[in-house]
């Protein structure tokens, strides 16, 4: 064991020690190491650095560290306690004047924040880690520690959830001005979709509807009103936020939705439509998921029944929405979904007609979407379109963290109606089954699928079986 290494694994356990006894509880001191190998603490004193740092020493701790028995509860203590080292130790890395430091920091905080619930830790923290997130993203030297430290705003926000207007008030007018006025595109969509979720979390309606505005005219422009003239990632992140946002504002209006949707949906109808003829598949998919969610919200140009949309003895009063350009387009909706040319790459060819043929249903004959979410043995179903663009929005931030903060964030579970599940029983005790669990607007209730098992091996196959491609958990 080399001199450093010898260094590190005492300062390890010697924090470990330190944090069991803040915590009351039994754990391996310096004293006691030293003790193993008869060494009297009053050695210590008058001695040279490198008798300190033995080779005896250091062999001493390997052994009792690999030798000890550690109960899980022990394992998972440990394991937390590393976890708040290295994320602590992150956010003291953004104030290092070398701009790699704080880049790996950033992606470093990019991990551990998607993929565990950490408010508890850095709410002491909050106003500081603001302060340097926000001087990241200022920063003129490096595109990726902008690009970087706005997918940290956009965790910080998820993290603490609402109640944090003033975070949102402090950050929108730099994200606003870095979006018009950085020259990369990349910076340009990751702050235009910070914008979207932390005032999706946070702000106002007031708030909302003006960032409506702010990315109808990105919309509208293709892109010009950012300095991103037919730049497809701007635009992109432009619909799927606008989404995002016209989904918390009036997803839940029975149909006819409120006077303002209504007019909104008018001002912005003609530029998705416009967005539909886009020669990128991403712009063009967002565009049609936005046009089915307005007509979604609204119950556009049917009698729809009661259950589906909304109550509809109050149609009479508001009056059915209509749409003049309803023909033309369910036609371009139509060619989409069955779009053959050979000029598009065979994936994007295959994406655009699994989304346009969902996005025609719900315009043409007013059907529900229904997606999935998988954790291991929990399914959450999702039909509305409303909670589907929120959860991919979520999605695309927390990524494989996406069900620790379901568990975790109440947050999460208070815009999806999410209800954990219990702790697990032991297995002997625990009948095998598979939950289901679903969100608003669905149109069935929890159900519990059992599977009867004659013996281990069939047990192990049948799991096996089960295991689908791309599940989380």
């Amino acid at each position: 064991m080399s001199r450093n290494l010898r260094k590190k694994a005492v300062a390890r356990a010697s924090r470990r020690a330190s944090n069991n006894n803040n915590n009351n509880n039994t754990g391996p001191s310096l004293v006691s190491i030293l003790a193993i190998n008869n060494t009297p603490l009053s050695s210590l004193h008058n001695t040279d650095e490198e008798d300190l740092w033995s080779e005896t020493s250091g062999d001493t701790i390997d052994s009792w560290a690999s030798n000890s028995s550690k109960t899980n509860e022990d394992k998972a203590f440990e394991e937390a306690i590393s976890w708040e080292d290295e994320v602590l130790q992150s956010v003291d890395d953004l104030e290092e004047k070398r701009t790699s430091i704080r880049e790996d920091a950033l992606a470093k905080l990019i991990r551990l924040l998607s993929r565990k619930f950490s408010a508890y830790l850095l709410e002491s923290r909050r106003q500081s880690l603001l302060d340097l997130l926000i001087r990241s993203i200022k920063k003129d030297k490096s595109y990726k520690e902008n690009v970087l430290a706005a997918k940290v705003l956009a965790l910080l926000f998820i993290t603490f959830g609402e109640g944090h207007e003033e975070m949102y008030q402090e950050v929108v007018p730099i994200l606003k001005y870095i979006t018009i006025n950085t020259a990369s595109p990349e910076v340009k969509s990751a702050c235009i979709k910070t914008l979207g979720l932390s005032c999706f979390i946070a702000g106002s309606k007031y708030e909302a509807i003006d960032l409506l505005n702010f990315l109808s005219d990105i919309i509208r422009t293709s892109g010009a009103s950012v300095n991103a003239d037919d730049n497809a990632g701007p635009i992109t992140s432009a619909l799927n936020t606008y989404g995002l946002i016209f989904s918390e504002l009036w997803s839940s209006s029975q149909k006819g939705g409120t006077q303002r949707a209504k007019e909104e949906f008018e001002r912005v109808m003609p530029d998705h439509t416009k967005q539909l003829e886009s020669a990128t598949m991403e712009v063009r998919v967002a565009s049609g998921e936005n046009i089915a969610l307005m007509f979604e919200t609204l119950g556009i140009g049917r009698r729809i029944d009661s259950e589906r949309w909304g109550n509809e003895d109050n149609s009479d009063e508001e009056g059915d929405t209509d749409y003049d350009g309803i023909e033309q387009l369910t036609h371009m909706l139509s060619t989409l979904a069955t779009d053959s040319n050979r000029y598009r790459a065979k994936a994007d060819r295959k994406i655009q007609r699994s989304v346009f043929r969902d996005v025609l249903r719900t315009v043409k004959d007013g059907d529900h979407i229904k997606e999935k979410l998988k954790f291991k043995n929990q399914t959450v179903y999702f039909t509305t379109w409303a909670k589907i663009i929120q959860l991919r929005s979520f999605r695309e931030i927390l990524a494989e963290g996406l069900k620790a903060h379901f568990e975790e964030n109440t947050l999460l579970q208070e815009i999806f109606e999410f209800v954990p599940p219990p702790p697990l029983e032991p297995l002997r005790n625990r009948p095998d089954s598979a939950l289901s669990y679903n969100t608003a607007g669905s149109d069935t209730d929890t159900s519990v699928s059992k599977r009867k098992l004659k013996n281990n091996n069939k047990r192990a196959k049948v799991r096996k079986g089960n295991k689908r491609k791309g599940d989380i958990g």
